[in-house]
């Protein structure tokens, strides 16, 4: 008799890889947050759905310890320090010993996490200071720009920040808090309403079209809005050059000085985004560091968790959980053996595997700014935190994120956390409940997403991680609760560089009225010395495509609005309920 499971295997990726089949990619290059997840990892009948098997709470508590590790000061050093080791060896088999069992983890998953530090490190750039963080494709340093380089930037920003009150920019909803410097919701593409160059000729911008053939997210895609990229090149050695007139929202000779900072910031980023792209390029296999006995190889693809060692007469052939016979489950359940998962005894490799290194050398890549301070006063002394969200909508592509804290001054600490959507357990059948919550907290008619892991967001950090992963600031407040307090960020989001370049400052000029009247108003300038025919003439050929500072900030709380559905949307929708239903 054929095991029933049998029947289903040929639709999982995995055992495509198992019996060396060829497996079909998806349609992109790069995972995307705004595709539903199907409950496989690739699944050859459906290309396009496409979602992150679940890591089991044994392998996530793996990579809590080595997160743990790696953030003590020089712990590259330390790990050559035999004695150290066997200390953190120690101290982390002591916190097990008041856990349920099913909770602790076993001497090999120390030992393989212990093992695992200097590949790690070898990973680590001594020059640029560039880590790994606590999951995968999350990379950070704590001197990726240059000390000069800093004090240039906050020299520059303080152009943009000594404005009359009035004319400050405070992000609309922040209570006061956030001040806008330079935010892509402001003059952002308006379908319709922007003009886009055409060769010769400037001709309202449309939306995209509504469906290209693939399974999206509901409300991922905006018919309305869209942030406006510039595109930057880069050259052979990561030098980075803006191709495109301006930077949204940047004055090109107002703020000229801040041009060529930012500039430099993102080629220092540049090795930074590599590294996020080598770990989620879609060339790899995920690889997993547990193993269950009796197969004794790192699965791929695949977690085959479990609580296998119920009695067959009641459980599935080779299928762990599936319950024949319910009246006999709590029975059953208090005498059968019950099989973690495990650990190899020593770090193998995985780690290193899980990177094929992709270059943004030579290329042009199209980035978003933002540079925002958040303002902290006596009467005014606590930050909320943020919500849950990816960065941008399906219009903008953003692929990868990066952050500088590049100022902060009398504030606590904070971090910025991260989750990942996942598509449901492929090894689980209808009420499966309790094996799915003890092999990866996921529990019945629960969302299915799982915690990556924080990073403390100190002064002079840099990070940045995939757009697949959701984020969210926590809170903070003043230190002392006398004295003002502040934090000040640049964030550069980088669109997918595998796709044909998005609607850019390149081929859409300016929308800004003022910037575009204060230059035909200046006596020096060329258009100042047209004959007044023509230069009614020219100025009434563009002014359809220019916008006034309040039709903007209209139109940036109309995306605004848009964009908390989407975020509520998204999170329903991709951030499904695991239900146990048959499959």
């Amino acid at each position: 008799m054929s095991d029933p499971w049998d029947a289903h295997n040929d639709i999982y990726y995995e055992n495509m890889i198992a019996n060396e089949r060829p497996v079909p990619k998806p349609s992109w290059t790069f995972p995307s947050p705004f595709f539903p997840y199907a409950v496989a990892t690739y699944m050859v009948r459906d290309p396009i759905a496409w979602g992150p098997q679940p890591r089991t709470l044994a392998e996530l508590r793996m990579y809590a310890l080595s997160w743990a590790i790696r953030s003590k000061p020089e712990w590259q050093r330390k790990i050559d320090d035999a004695s150290i080791i066997e200390k953190w060896r120690k101290e982390a088999l002591d916190q097990q010993a008041d856990l349920p069992v099913e909770e602790r983890l076993t001497p090999n998953m120390v030992n393989y996490v212990l093992t695992e530090l200097a590949a790690y490190a070898r990973l680590s750039d001594p020059v640029s200071g560039i880590e790994c963080g606590p999951f995968d494709a999350i990379w950070y340093s704590d001197r990726l720009i240059p000390t000069d380089l800093a004090d240039r930037l906050r020299t520059a920003v303080a152009g943009l920040e000594s404005v009359p009150d009035e004319s400050k920019d405070w992000h609309p909803g922040s209570n006061g808090q956030v001040l806008d410097l330079v935010h892509p919701s402001l003059y952002c593409i308006v379908y319709g309403r922007t003009h886009f160059r055409d060769n010769s000729n400037f001709t309202p911008f449309m939306p995209p079209p509504g469906k290209d053939g693939q399974i999206t997210a509901e409300h991922s895609r905006s018919g309305r809005y869209s942030w406006l990229p510039s595109d930057f090149s880069v050259a052979t050695d990561g030098s980075v050059k803006l191709t495109s007139s301006y930077i949204n929202n940047l004055h090109p000779t107002k703020q000229k000085p801040l041009y060529p900072v930012v500039e430099a910031v993102i080629s220092s980023f540049v090795p930074l985004f590599e590294r996020v792209l080598s770990q989620i390029n879609g060339e790899k296999q995920d690889l997993y560091r547990d193993i269950t006995p009796g197969f004794g190889r790192i699965k791929v693809g695949r977690t085959y968790g479990t609580w296998a060692g119920y009695n067959a007469k009641y459980c599935g052939i080779s299928v762990p959980c599936i319950w024949v016979k319910a009246d006999e489950l709590s029975v059953s359940r208090k005498k059968a053996a019950k099989f973690l998962p495990e650990a190899f005894e020593e770090y193998t490799g995985e780690l290193e595997k899980t990177i094929v290194p992709y270059s943004l050398r030579g290329r042009t890549i199209q980035c978003i700014v933002k540079l925002a301070n958040i303002h902290l006063t006596v009467d005014n002394p606590k930050y909320p935190g943020g919500s849950w969200h990816v960065e941008g909508m399906l219009n903008e592509r953003i692929v990868a994120s990066g952050i500088y804290y590049y100022d902060e001054e009398n504030i606590t600490e904070s971090q910025l956390a991260f989750r990942v959507t996942t598509g449901a357990p492929v090894y689980h059948e209808q009420d499966d409940d309790k094996c799915m919550d003890i092999l990866y907290g996921l529990k019945r008619d629960t969302p299915c997403y799982q915690d990556l892991g924080s990073v403390v967001t100190s002064a002079g950090r840099a990070l940045a991680w995939p757009n697949i992963y959701q984020h969210r600031v926590s809170p903070f407040r003043l230190l002392d609760p006398t004295k003002p307090g502040h934090r000040k960020i640049i964030a550069i989001f980088l669109v997918d560089p595998s796709i044909n370049p998005i609607a850019s400052a390149t081929n859409i000029p300016p929308q800004q009225s003022d910037w575009v009247f204060e230059a035909l108003e200046d006596p020096t300038s060329t258009f100042a010395r047209l004959p007044s025919e023509l230069a009614i003439t020219i100025q009434e050929g563009f002014s359809d495509g220019l916008m006034s500072r309040a039709e903007a900030e209209y139109h940036r709380l109309e995306l605004m609005k848009e964009r908390t559905q989407f975020i509520g949307g998204h999170g329903r929708e991709l951030k499904h309920s695991f239900n146990m239903c048959e499959h």
